[in-house]
């Protein structure tokens, strides 16, 4: 019997563009592949042209099949940077990496180990997709832009929240009929100083302080190609500074509703949409937390039979504090598959963001690039 990583990859089945994987070993118990793909951007903004690297990494998926059904798992996955890390020019939410990253050529993305069931489910320890990407993760699929509407990656990959790549989280996941659940537990106290991580902030000693949080995800599959998913995220956050004479205690949740038609990467119809709301979980252009705030992603995109494909999609992520501030941009795209390992492709990025204070912050990037899938 072919080993499952059994509803533990759900996100990344649904919504990768290029899901692939060489298998390195076989036998009647265990496997081994290798995943992952590689590539780069000749990116062009306000002047300023650069190569930077396209969210490349690798990764290694290892099973062994167990007693009565049961298969242990592994997996374990790496950003690595082509190009320079130091760049001024943050493409998309998932290209920020976790503190003390940023000028790493390797650094973990995933890492966790489990054992499943078709029919118990699956239960994994580790650093791995959050329940409520489930939901998010389905309009995160441009090449180049993208996955900053919906709160997935707030404050770097989203490992602190839980709401992205969650560190340290102990996950179940199942499938009933056409129903699949995900819930979601981190046990943690990370401490996040703001100046390291946001920009514009001033130098002071102001840091958030992550405790234990939890995430849960319900999404179903219509027909006609049609699915629906429904989220919420929450961790305990301690917002201290001042040497300590500052300190208040805050709940960051996310709520995400999705819907989502056809199949990514295949020939035709590719749809998909989310709305979020969160509180105390965004950060405006000063580093300041947003109190209450109100996200959308949406992608659209529809692949040819010659396998040239078109893509268009917004990302936009509000205040609703009453002031201003809004990071809002649309996408448009075009791609070619020279087969299922290697595209080229290319997107236009139009900035329509406001400030906290209701000033412009357009930053209109023009990127061109390619990509290597193993």
């Amino acid at each position: 019997m072919k080993l499952k990583l059994i509803a533990t990859s759900t996100a990344i089945a649904l919504t990768s563009p290029s899901i692939s994987a060489m298998e390195l070993f076989k036998d009647d118990k265990s496997s081994l592949e290798l995943g992952g793909f590689f590539g780069a951007n000749y990116v062009m903004a306000d002047g300023t042209d650069e190569v930077s690297n396209g969210n490349s990494r690798i990764n290694f998926t290892f099973s062994h099949q167990l007693n009565n059904g049961w298969s242990a798992f592994a997996k374990a996955e790496w950003a690595v940077s082509l190009v320079s890390n130091n760049s001024d020019l943050v493409l998309n939410g998932d290209s920020n990496l976790a503190q003390g990253e940023a000028s790493d050529t390797l650094s973990s993305r995933l890492g966790f180990v489990g054992m499943g069931h078709e029919k118990w489910g699956s239960v994994t320890l580790g650093k791995q997709w959050g329940s409520i990407y489930n939901v998010t993760g389905v309009t995160d699929n441009f090449y180049v832009f993208g996955g900053d509407g919906a709160g997935s990656f707030a404050l770097g990959d989203g490992g602190y929240t839980g709401a992205g790549r969650a560190e340290q989280a102990i996950q179940y996941n199942n499938s009933f009929g056409n129903l699949n659940v995900s819930v979601q537990m981190q046990g943690t106290e990370e401490v996040v100083p703001l100046n390291e991580l946001l920009p514009g902030i001033p130098d002071n000693d102001l840091e958030l302080i992550y405790d234990n949080s939890y995430g849960v995800a319900l999404t179903y599959a219509l027909p006609f190609s049609l699915s629906v998913g429904v989220g919420y995220n929450e961790a305990s956050v301690e917002m201290t500074g001042l040497n300590s004479l500052i300190s208040e205690e805050l709940d960051d949740t996310l709520t995400a509703v999705s819907v989502t038609y056809g199949t990514l990467g295949q020939q035709g119809l590719y749809a998909a949409v989310v709305a979020t709301e969160a509180e105390n979980h965004e950060f405006n252009e000063q580093g300041d937390m947003v109190a209450e705030s109100t996200g959308v992603e949406a992608m659209v995109t529809y692949r040819f039979a010659n396998d040239l494909e078109i893509l268009g999609g917004y990302n936009s992520v509000s205040s609703d504090d009453g002031d201003d501030y809004e990071k809002a941009y649309m996408v448009a795209g075009v791609a070619y598959h020279f087969s299922d390992k290697f595209r080229i492709h290319s997107e236009y990025k139009l900035d329509e963001s406001t400030n906290f204070d209701g000033t412009e912050n357009d930053d209109d990037i023009l990127a061109i690039g390619a990509r290597f899938s193993f």
